[in-house]
């Protein structure tokens, strides 16, 4: 935990660089090995590429959180500041 936390850290102190976090949940979907969601953080695969693109396109610096809704961590930010949505499917 320690080496994501410094990598997350760097990521967003780094000038003159604007650094955006994406903490994806458990991917699943074609290519993942998994055709069904798994655990608690369930992710699929479109919806995590499409929050990349977002991220890109939109991002402020920051923190988001990558994950279908659930009752352990909220993507309300991506949804908000992104315009993500966890059903998007290509």
């Amino acid at each position: 935990m320690r080496g994501i936390a410094a990598l997350e850290y760097w990521t967003l102190n780094s000038p003159p660089l604007a650094g955006v976090v994406l903490r994806y949940g458990q991917l699943y979907g074609p290519g993942t090995g998994a055709d069904q969601p798994v655990g608690p953080l369930p992710l699929h695969v479109d919806a995590a590429a499409y929050a990349a693109f977002l991220s890109i396109d939109k991002g402020a610096p920051g923190i988001f959180n990558i994950v279908e809704p659930n009752d352990h961590v909220s993507s309300e930010k991506a949804a908000t500041q992104l315009g993500w949505h966890a059903d998007f499917r290509r």
